[in-house]
């Protein structure tokens, strides 16, 4: 399985310095809270990253587990006391049903096309018990455009310099972030990111034809609706049994 972020993981936390990863545990708690009763809930988190949003999470729960595709981000995680699974979000290979599932940051646009995103929705259906729910967000168009606008920038941590190139393809809807760390043994190391930037229409249509019920969607960090010009979407959504 291949380690996306060998080499981001290294700097992660610098780049995200500006990220108030409480006030977005708390949100996401007292979104979850509306509907269940956390502290008796099992939680499985995916694409969890390093944990700095886990940290704020998981002793609010009665059981939660951790994931991620990337070894290098797990090994830095910052929570030493639950369980922790690597694996690809797309193909889980738990037999566990969960109370809720949670991901975050944007990790679904990670996922390339249409078709796939739907496998994606089907799969997490199949981790949630029947009144299980799963909250979710998405980066939409405009907060990818926004960011376009600082599209290159540098920095050092240590001994590694690095630069960042965010690239917005409108037309693909295809959103690049293209990394380069220059080590000071003289060696050069490149990653790539890409993110695949629906339609919020698209996420409802893929949802609904996942057999989801979305129960909010909401315009993230708030409990406004979400409209298509928002920066991002935060959903919360349950299993169609009806369907």
């Amino acid at each position: 399985m291949r380690d996306n972020y060998k080499y981001v993981s290294l700097v992660y936390d610098y780049l995200m310095t500006n990220i108030d990863y409480k006030f977005w545990a708390d949100y996401i708690f007292k979104l979850a809270s509306v509907y269940k009763k956390c502290e008796k809930c099992s939680v499985l988190e995916l694409a969890s990253g390093n944990g700095k949003l886990s940290v704020y999470l998981y002793k609010r729960f009665n059981e939660y587990i951790i994931s991620d595709i990337s070894i290098s981000m797990l090994k830095n995680n910052k929570v030493s006391d639950c369980p922790k699974i690597c694996f690809d979000m797309l193909y889980p290979p738990l037999k566990k049903k969960f109370d809720i599932v949670i991901c975050t940051f944007d990790s679904i646009n990670y996922i390339l096309s249409k078709k796939k995103l739907k496998e994606f929705f089907v799969k997490v259906s199949s981790l949630l018990n029947d009144e299980g729910i799963f909250l979710f967000d998405a980066g939409l168009i405009r907060n990818s455009i926004i960011h376009q606008k600082f599209a290159t920038r540098t920095g050092t941590l240590g001994n590694i310099r690095f630069t960042q190139k965010s690239i917005f393809m409108e037309k693909s809807k295809i959103h690049k972030n293209i990394f380069k760390f220059y080590f000071e043994n003289g060696g050069i190391a490149t990653e790539v990111h890409r993110q695949k930037i629906y339609d919020l229409s698209e996420i409802i249509e893929i949802l609904e034809r996942a057999k989801f019920y979305i129960i909010k969607c909401l315009n993230a960090f708030t409990f406004s609706e979400c409209k298509k010009d928002h920066l991002r979407a935060q959903f919360v959504v349950k299993r169609n049994l009806v369907c």
